[in-house]
C-alpha cells in the first residue's frame, strides 16, 4: 500500500518532490523517484510485502519500463511462478514486479490478469507511453489532469494540486453531491481534474489520452444455479479470497463492528490464522445508543480474537473536519468518517494491515432501501384511498428523531415516494436532498454552469435504462459501479491511509462481486430478508443471533450534535453572509433547513453535514488554497467558531 504520483511532458524536480511529500501519509516507510527527460514518477512506500527489496519505482530488466503501484496483487505468487516458467528473471519477491513482467509479455492486456486492489502508473520508455490502471471495483483511487501536451497523476488530488494551477469549482459536481452524496467518475469537484473510473485504463501516447474499460461485470442476473449450489460456491470464494487477503509480511488485523459483514471476514480469518487481533470503535456517555460494541464483543469472544476497543467521548470532534477534508481533497458526505479516522489511528498502533467488511451491503442487498423495492410491491396492494388519506397524513405529522432511530424519516420517504413509478420512487429514496429543495438551494451561477442542475442524471441513467433487467438488477449496478467506489470505498481508503494503515475488503473482490451480482436477485433479497445467501453461509461460522439480528449500521449522533453542542458553530458557519460569499448555495434555503432541523420537525442531519463539508472544503481549498495539513486548523477557516467539545487523538 502506498501513494503514487507522476507526470509526463514536464521537467520539474521540485514539483515531483512536492507531489510525493503531499502523499507521505500513505507511505511513511520510504520514498522513491524515477526521472528522465519529460518524465517523473514518485512513490511513497508502506512496506507490507517484500520489506527488503520491494522499493519503487520498479524497473524491468533493461530499465525501459518503470512502474509505481498502490495496492496489493493477491494472485502475485501464482503469476510469479508462471512468469518464471516463461523465462523472466525476478530480482525481488514483491507483487510489484509481477506488473512489470506481465506488461512485457501481454502489453495493455496485463491488467486483465491481476486480482486485487490497485492503482498503477507505468511508463514505457520505448513506446513513450504512460499507462494508468485502476482496479475492477475501485478500492484504490487514481486521479489525473491533462494540461496541454502534459499529464499529471496521483493517488490523491492533493498531489496534482501541488501544480498550483488555478482552482475552479466544477459546478456539475456540486449539483451531483447534493443529489447523491457523492460525485461519479470521471468528475471531481475541480475543473480539469478527473478520476479514473474503476476497471478502466488510461493510455497516454503522442500527447493524447484514451480511457477504456478493460473489464466489465456480468449485466444483471445472468445465471440461476440451485440455491444450495450457489451457496457452496460462494463459501468457496469467500474462503479463498480471505486467504489471499492475508498474504503479508506483517501482521494483519481486522475491523469488527459486530455486523454480519465484518463478522464473516473475521471468522474466515480465524480459519487461516491462529491469532487474530480485532478492533472496534464506539461512543461513551449519552451517545451509547449509536454503539454496536456489545455485538462486536460477542463475536470476538465466540471466535477467540484478541479484541481492542476505542471508546470516544460523546463530543462531536468537529475540529477534525478540516483535517478529514484535507485527506479527501473534496467534500465527503459521511459523518462517520470521524469514527473511521479515529479507529484507523487506533488500529495502526498495533498492526499495519486490517481487513474490513466494506461492500457487503452493496453486493448482497443489505440496505433498507433494497427491502423498500420489495415492500413497495406489497404496499401498493392497499387501496389508494387508505394510502393517501390515512397513511400519508399520519407520517407527515411524525417528528423525526435524531437520537438513533431513523424509522420516521425512512417511513416518510417510503410513503411519499410510493405513488411514483418504482424507478422514481427509488430515486427519491437515495436522493440526499429532495429535488424541489435542490432546485431552490443552488445559486443561479451554479445552475447556469451545469449541464444537469438537478444533479441526478447519472442516477437516472442507471435506474431508468432497464432493457430486460429488473429494477433490483439496476439498483445493484448503481450501488456497485457508483455508490460503493465513490462513497464507501473512498472514505475507507482516505481515513485509513491518513494514518498509513492498509485496509483490505474481501467482500469487494471482483470475483465475489461478479458472481453474486449474476445470481437471481431473490438469492440476495428473499421477500423482505436482506443478504439472504450471505446469512445462509454465515451460519457456518458465526452465532445465529448475530446473523439474524436487525441491522443497526455504523453511525454517529451528528443530528443530536447539531442541536446541542454544534448549534452555535452551525449558525455561525452557515450564516447567510458566509454562505452568500461562497456563492454556491442560496442562504435563505440553507436557513430553512437549519430551522426545520433545530425545531425537531425534520431530521436534516445528513443534509446539513454535507452543506457544512461543502462550505468548509470551498473555504479551505478554493479560497485559502491549502496545500498542507498545517493550514487546516478549524479556527483559521472563514466563519468557523471554536468547537464546543474536543476529542484528543
Amino acid at each position: 500500500m502506498c501513494g503514487i504520483a507522476g507526470y509526463i511532458g514536464l521537467d520539474d524536480r521540485r514539483l515531483l518532490q512536492a507531489m510525493c511529500i503531499s502523499l507521505a501519509h500513505r507511505g511513511p516507510d520510504a520514498t522513491g523517484f524515477y526521472e528522465a527527460s519529460g518524465v517523473g514518477l514518485a512513490h511513497c512506500r508502506l512496506s507490507i510485502i517484500d520489506l527488503a527489496t520491494g522499493q519503487q519505482p520498479m524497473p524491468n530488466e533493461d530499465g525501459s519500463i518503470h512502474v509505481v503501484f498502490n495496492g496489493e496483487i493477491y494472485n502475485y505468487q501464482e503469476l510469479t511462478a508462471e512468469l518464471k516458467r516463461r523465462g523472466h528473471i525476478f530480482r525481488s519477491t514483491s507483487d510489484t514486479e509481477v506488473i512489470v513482467h506481465l506488461y512485457e509479455d501481454l502489453g495493455l492486456g496485463f491488467a486483465e490478469r491481476l486480482r486485487g486492489m490497485f492503482a498503477i502508473g507505468l511508463w514505457d520508455a520505448k513506446r513513450k507511453r504512460l499507462v494508468l490502471v485502476r482496479d475492477r471495483i475501485g478500492e484504490k483511487p487514481l486521479y489525473y489532469m491533462q494540461e496541454g501536451a502534459s499529464i499529471l497523476f496521483g493517488s490523491e488530488m492533493k498531489a496534482i494540486l501541488q501544480r498550483n494551477a488555478a482552482r475552479r469549482v466544477k459546478a456539475q459536481a456540486v449539483c451531483e453531491f447534493l443529489a447523491a452524496n457523492y460525485v461519479p467518475a470521471p468528475r471531481t469537484f475541480y475543473e480539469g481534474i478527473c478520476k479514473l473510473p474503476p476497471a478502466h485504463m488510461l493510455v497516454w501516447e503522442n500527447g493524447q489520452a484514451k480511457v477504456t474499460a478493460y473489464w466489465r461485470r456480468h449485466a444483471g442476473s445472468s445465471i440461476s444455479p440451485p440455491f444450495a449450489e450457489a451457496a457452496d460456491h460462494l463459501t468457496e470464494l469467500l474462503v479463498e479470497v480471505t486467504r489471499l487477503c492475508l498474504k503479508s509480511d506483517v501482521e494483519v488485523g481486522a475491523f469488527l463492528s459486530g455486523g454480519i459483514d465484518s463478522s464473516v471476514v473475521v471468522a474466515l480469518m480465524r480459519k487461516h490464522e491462529a491469532r487474530v487481533q480485532t478492533f472496534a470503535v464506539g461512543f461513551g456517555g449519552q451517545a451509547r445508543g449509536f454503539n454496536e460494541l456489545k455485538y462486536a464483543r460477542r463475536v470476538a469472544q465466540k471466535l477467540g480474537t484478541d479484541h481492542h476497543e476505542l471508546i470516544i467521548s460523546a463530543g462531536s470532534s468537529i475540529e477534525l473536519l478540516p483535517r478529514i477534508l484535507w485527506h479527501f481533497d473534496e467534500p465527503h458526505g459521511n459523518p462517520t468518517s470521524v469514527l473511521v479516522y479515529l479507529l484507523s489511528h487506533f488500529t495502526k498502533q498495533t498492526v499495519k494491515v486490517a481487513l474490513g467488511g466494506t461492500g457487503g451491503d452493496e453486493v448482497f442487498f443489505g440496505y433498507p432501501r433494497h427491502m423498500g423495492v420489495r415492500l413497495l410491491e406489497y404496499y401498493r396492494l392497499l387501496p389508494r384511498f387508505v394510502r393517501v388519506h390515512f397513511i400519508e397524513r399520519i407520517v407527515q405529522q411524525w417528528p423525526e428523531s435524531t437520537k438513533g432511530s431513523r424509522f420516521a424519516k425512512r417511513a416518510r420517504r417510503f410513503v411519499l415516494g410510493s405513488n411514483l413509478p418504482p424507478e422514481n420512487a427509488y430515486l427519491s429514496w437515495v436522493s440526499l436532498i429532495h429535488q424541489d429543495v435542490r432546485a431552490r438551494l443552488l445559486t443561479d451561477q451554479i445552475r447556469a454552469s451545469s449541464d444537469d442542475p438537478l444533479g441526478d442524471g447519472f442516477l437516472r441513467d442507471y435506474l431508468m435504462d432497464g432493457d430486460s433487467c429488473s429494477l433490483l438488477d439496476r439498483v445493484a449496478d448503481l450501488d456497485i459501479a457508483a455508490y460503493l467506489p465513490e462513497f464507501q470505498l473512498a472514505y475507507m481508503d482516505r481515513m485509513s491511509m491518513a494514518h498509513g494503515l492498509e485496509v483490505r475488503s474481501p467482500l469487494c473482490d471482483a470475483e465475489v462481486v461478479d458472481y453474486v451480482a449474476s445470481l437471481p436477485t431473490s438469492y440476495r433479497l428473499k421477500g423482505l430478508c436482506t443478504k439472504h445467501i450471505l446469512k445462509h453461509v454465515a451460519q457456518q461460522w458465526i452465532p445465529r443471533d448475530i446473523v439474524k439480528r436487525k441491522k443497526v449500521g455504523f453511525d454517529s449522533p451528528i443530528g443530536q450534535w447539531i442541536k446541542d453542542e454544534l448549534r452555535q458553530f452551525l449558525l455561525a458557519f452557515l450564516s447567510p453572509e458566509h454562505v452568500q460569499r461562497s456563492g454556491m448555495l442560496n442562504p435563505s434555503v440553507v436557513q430553512e433547513l437549519i430551522h426545520e432541523h433545530l425545531s425537531g420537525r425534520r431530521d436534516y442531519s445528513m443534509q446539513l453535514w454535507n452543506i457544512i463539508a461543502l462550505e468548509c472544503w470551498y473555504r479551505m481549498f478554493i479560497e485559502a488554497g491549502v496545500t498542507t495539513t498545517s493550514q487546516c486548523d478549524l479556527k483559521d477557516i472563514r466563519g468557523a467558531a471554536p468547537a464546543v467539545a474536543r476529542t484528543s487523538l
